[in-house]
């Protein structure tokens, strides 16, 4: 196993944070592990002002335990949580591990963009706004200033693609007129007004007791879903507070009780990826 963390956008304090499975070895052929891997990009929830922790490490183990390698994205909040930066940050994730795909031992057409809260938030956007042609000229120009003062990863990443193969938001935020007093400074915010059939195939998932994330909002975006012709997958659990992340213990050691079955969505989510992407 391999643990690293790339740099991206140091001003923004914007990561990736790397668990991949060692590649295998000649010597060792046949092996039981399966080469290339999927992958899952991680964006934890926090409303912007932090990264959820619980929706951040017990995630990636969860997966890694699927066979995914597992990459977990810090990206802008805050004060750096404006216009097209969060979707950079996505775009950025979505590219770099496409890119480094041979290297890391990651199928580059089998990506995942996995986000909870405001990290849903994050992967609605890059789900419905990928291509962008505002989002690249962005991306030029933040890439190629980072190159100059010495920043690497950011080299090479306009030649792949930043669509992801699927995406999977966790109840999720997709946009916000539901709130009374937000100024939107969040670019193409609108996740729900946005899907096209171009949309990448989705699995999502949220319960009725959340009382912060309205459910109407992932049931609104599964609806624009079904209307566009995407491929997707959508579970509505009856009981669960907001931020349950896998909605295991060890994610949940402050509260005293569990749904009973919201954790089944890990299992359901990565059999239904290996499922839609046929392997």
């Amino acid at each position: 196993m391999r643990n690293f963390t790339v740099e991206f956008n140091p001003e923004r304090n914007v990561t990736l944070e790397a668990t991949v499975f060692d590649l295998p070895s000649p010597d060792e052929q046949p092996t039981s592990l399966e080469s290339p891997r999927p992958a899952v990009i991680i964006c934890p929830g926090g409303g912007y002002e932090f990264l959820s922790q619980r929706e951040a490490d017990p995630v990636a183990a969860g997966f890694l335990a699927k066979g995914f390698d597992t990459f977990v994205l810090r990206y802008s909040i805050r004060e750096h949580a404006i216009g097209l930066n969060p979707l950079i940050d996505a775009a950025r994730a979505v590219r770099w591990v496409r890119l480094h795909a041979a290297d890391l031992g990651v199928d580059p057409t089998r990506i995942a963009f996995l986000g909870f809260s405001a990290g849903g938030h994050v992967s609605g956007m890059i789900g419905t706004r990928w291509d962008e042609p505002s989002l690249h000229e962005a991306e030029r120009a933040e890439y190629e200033a980072l190159t100059a003062r010495g920043l690497d990863a950011n080299v090479g990443l306009l030649d792949v693609s930043p669509r992801p193969d699927a995406i999977v938001p966790c109840y999720a935020v997709f946009n916000f007129d539901w709130v009374d007093d937000r100024t939107d400074e969040i670019s193409f915010s609108d996740s729900i007004a946005a899907v096209t059939d171009q949309t990448p195939p989705t699995f999502l998932w949220t319960t009725n007791e959340d009382n912060v994330v309205p459910p109407t909002q992932s049931l609104r975006f599964a609806t624009a879903l079904s209307d566009a012709g995407v491929p997707f997958e959508y579970h509505h659990f009856a009981r669960g507070e907001h931020g349950l992340s896998t909605a295991t213990p060890v994610a949940n050691a402050d509260r005293v009780s569990l749904p009973e079955n919201a954790h089944a969505w890990l299992d359901l989510c990565a059999s239904w990826l290996r499922a839609t992407w046929g392997r």
